[in-house]
């Protein structure tokens, strides 16, 4: 399955040793918690349903494949996502959830993520305490992590689902074996559903597009080529979008690199370059030779120019997953991570680079 930590003999075994000594406190735990069992295989009654996404934009569009997923299995029930604020401008104008929890849990931070000055407690225990009021029938969390585990207990949904991997299991309802090591995480997600999906959803699974998705309105849509237009950048163009940032540096490959992407292809093929800079500037430093158009804006306008792209070229990072689910053609560049798990899941996409310790395909060279 995909990792979201380094999985090696002796965290497991620490892991393993936090459950036995825990057990006494997990059983005592479930035992208090009358009323919130729930029958393995059990499917009726489902009207509420808490989706758990707590990490990065590039986490929660690949959330959006079990949101799909769950839409199908479940039309009539309420799906509820707790996910950052960001989560609330990338499923503006979709329907795949009717409420959005927003918080930002503090072990979720890129920096600082131990800090105790980050750990208000009082304002984790009021979003747990809004949750738990709803009593939800059904709560799904992919991330192994028993701070994961433990907070979807504290909620209390009568059916917990989560991995059997990373501490905490025995608050799950159902504690899912760890899907294939090469499994991307859309994937996981899947594999994670199996058990609360019904038997006419699962029997037909092979017929159905569970792959990432967003929307952009006809509105923003129009505000975007209205853009386009005022810069030189006709309907009959073919505009490469090009993106070098990533929230982690290590996995920002060169500037100059995508900048010989870009003018290669505009001097070969007449492409127009549509050059995106980050909210930190990241990117306005690209030496392009040839002409760019240069966009920094909102998340929902960065979303409604990447759907106007022939092709968009970016790291590893969420804007290569938006650009996956707006269906856009994207080659995305792993100078760090694992391709297998997190590239662009839609058929027909590429990517590039070696990864981190493994054995994946060399850079290409432009000329490729």
């Amino acid at each position: 399955m995909a990792q979201t930590w380094t999985i090696t003999r002796p965290k497991l075994l620490t892991l393993k040793l936090v459950d036995t000594i825990g057990f006494p406190a997990f059983w005592v735990a479930r035992r208090l918690a009358r009323g919130r069992g729930a029958v393995a295989g059990e499917h009726t009654g489902v009207k509420k349903i808490l989706v758990v996404e707590l990490w990065h934009i590039g986490d929660v569009v690949l959330a959006t494949a079990a949101l799909r997923l769950l839409r199908r299995a479940y039309p009539n029930a309420r799906i509820t996502l707790l996910a950052k604020p960001y989560a609330a401008e990338l499923l503006a104008k979709g329907d795949l959830i009717d409420e959005l929890v927003v918080f930002d849990f503090p072990w979720t931070a890129l920096d600082g993520k131990y800090d105790p000055r980050r750990y208000e407690v009082g304002e984790i225990g009021s979003v747990i305490a809004q949750l738990r009021r709803e009593k939800f029938d059904l709560s799904v969390d992919v991330r192994m992590d028993l701070r994961s585990n433990l907070l979807t207990y504290a909620i209390g949904a009568r059916r917990r689902v989560g991995y059997d991997l990373g501490g905490g299991s025995r608050l799950l309802t159902d504690a899912v074996r760890a899907s294939p090591d090469t499994n991307h995480k859309v994937l996981d997600w899947v594999n994670l559903l199996l058990p609360v999906l019904p038997e006419s959803i699962t029997a037909n699974l092979d017929s159905i597009d569970f792959a990432p998705l967003l929307q952009v309105s006809a509105d923003e849509i129009e505000n975007a080529r209205t853009f386009l237009g005022a810069h030189g950048i006709r309907s009959r163009d073919t505009i490469v979008g090009l993106h070098a940032g990533a929230s982690v540096g290590k996995r920002r490959w060169p500037a100059a690199s995508f900048a010989e992407a870009a003018d290669t292809l505009a001097e070969r093929y007449g492409t127009k370059t549509l050059l995106f800079v980050d909210p930190h500037g990241v990117g306005a430093d690209t030496p392009l030779k040839t002409p760019a158009v240069i966009a920094q804006g909102t998340l929902r306008e960065f979303m409604a120019l990447v759907s106007q792209c022939d092709l968009f070229i970016c790291n590893d990072s969420g804007p290569m997953h938006i650009a996956d689910a707006l269906g856009v053609r994207v080659v995305g560049v792993f100078t760090t991570g694992n391709p297998l798990w997190h590239r662009p899941y839609r058929e027909g996409q590429r990517f590039v680079g070696r990864g981190t310790g493994s054995d994946f395909i060399d850079y290409p060279t432009v000329a490729d």
